[in-house]
Parts: structure tokens; sequence; C-alpha cells
């Protein structure tokens, strides 16, 4: 008998932030019709006690349009990012035709809401799926995905999204170490909160002169718990004395993060 779920998916660190990709689906001529696939929001909180949340699909073409929903159940093992499905979280539907111009709710739900002592991350996929007329029609048709992330929060804690006020995220959470390798700094860092951390706008302060841009985006997620490794292309020589500075989460500004070591 096959298993129930196929084996777990190691993910090349994505620098997500709830990424849209694009799925090729190739015809016989150059031209082009852009995915008319929507999803909103892109990112969703359960706050503890919260059976379920409210995603909206909508398309924006002119031809009715097929969206799957898959539900994959986020781990970070070994310093990657692993993606497993899961029935922890269902959605309803999780198969939908949506006309031009019109929108299909989708209601996200626990299938057995519980008591998690952190935090735990999931990656709502949702796919583009290719309609008849597309399979016989003529051109390179650029079919959506989305890869939300969802998030069921531990008891007592804030939903990020309800944040109020100018405090910032703990950076005491954050502990790692770095080391240069060549052209490149290679970045550990381990979350020690019971929530994820998402990392971006990295730069490295020496003890005089401007801040030097690392990432400007979006570095990436640290989860409960968890630890990351990046390697970083440096585009000129870095000091080996400074400090590392991020915005965390949705922090107005950067701050540095003290607890990063050098040369280990």
């Amino acid at each position: 008998m096959s298993p129930r779920h196929p084996p777990s998916v190691r993910v090349a660190s994505p620098r997500w932030l709830a990424t849209t990709t694009l799925a090729l689906f190739l015809a016989a001529s150059n031209h082009v019709q852009a995915g008319s696939l929507q999803a909103s929001p892109i990112l969703l909180e359960f706050a503890h006690g919260q059976n379920s949340q409210t995603l909206w699909l909508a398309n924006t073409g002119h031809q009715p349009l097929r969206a799957q929903i898959r539900v994959q159940e986020w781990n970070q093992v070994d310093q990657q990012d692993v993606l497993q499905p899961s029935d922890a979280l269902l959605a309803s539907p999780p198969l939908t035709e949506i006309p031009a111009g019109q929108s299909q709710l989708v209601r996200v739900v626990q299938a057995t809401p519980g008591t998690n002592s952190q935090e735990k991350a999931f990656r709502l996929i949702v796919d583009e799926l290719p309609g008849d007329e597309r399979k016989n029609g003529t051109g390179l048709h650029l079919l959506l995905r989305y890869s939300i992330p969802a998030f069921v929060l531990p008891p007592g804690a804030v939903p990020q999204l309800e944040r109020t006020g100018h405090s910032l995220t703990d950076a005491q959470l954050l502990q790692g170490h770095w080391k240069l390798d060549g052209n490149n700094a290679i970045l550990t860092l381990r979350n020690s909160g019971t929530q994820r951390i998402r990392i971006s706008q990295l730069s490295w302060a020496p003890p005089s002169g401007p801040r030097i841009d690392l990432t400007p985006g979006l570095l990436g997620y640290v989860l409960a718990g968890a630890q990351m490794r990046w390697t970083l292309p440096l585009s000129a020589a870095l000091p080996v004395n400074g400090t590392f500075y991020a915005k965390l989460n949705d922090d107005t500004h950067p701050q540095p993060l003290p607890q990063i070591t050098a040369g280990q």
C-alpha cells in the first residue's frame, strides 16, 4: 500500500514572503498570456483557539480559471526549509473554478485545534491550473503559483499582524555566528523564541564608515526553535569587526543583532 503522503521535500533556502512564482505552460508560438489568479492576504495567522481563517482568490482575466490549494507543513531541518503535505489545516474548497472577474472565498480550518507550546508553520500552495481553452490555444501561458505562509500561534502569543505601537522584535532571540568563505559570508542563525522571525534589510556596520548592504530585501525566516544558514555573496571585502543590522518581522526600522559572533 502506498503511503498516505509522499516523502518530505527539502527546498533550497528561498527568499520567501508569500512568494509568487511562475509555472510555464508551453505552446507553439511566441504569444504570451499572463496569469490571472490573485490571492489575498499574503499571510495567515491563527490566534490560540481560533479555528479558521479566510483566503480570497480572484480571477482578473477574461476567461474562467481553476485553482488548487494544497497545505504543506513547514519545518526547518539541517538548516534548510522542508515542506511536507499536511492535513492539520484544511482548505475548503481545495479545488475551485472562478468565473472571469469574480472572487472565491476559501476557508482554511484547523482540523484538530490543540495546545502547542510554540508556533506551528505551514505553507498554502495556491496554483492556477491550465484550462481546456489554454491547452488547445497557442502561445506561452504563465500560470501563477502563490506560497502563502500560515502560522498557528501558541497560547499567550499576540498575532504579529495585530501588533500596535513601535516596539521592536527582541533581537536577543536570534543567536548565531558567521564566517568568511572566499567571496561569501556564511551566516547561521537560531531562533530561541516561540514565534517565527522574518529577516530583511540585512547590513554590516563596521566600526567606522557607512553600513554595507548585504540583502536589501528579504533574507528569509527562522522558524520558532529552528536554525537556518545562508550564503551571502559579497561585492567587496567585509571588515571582520562590526555588527549585523536587520529589520525583524514588521518592525519600523532595522536594529543591531548583538548575539552573532564571528569566525566560527
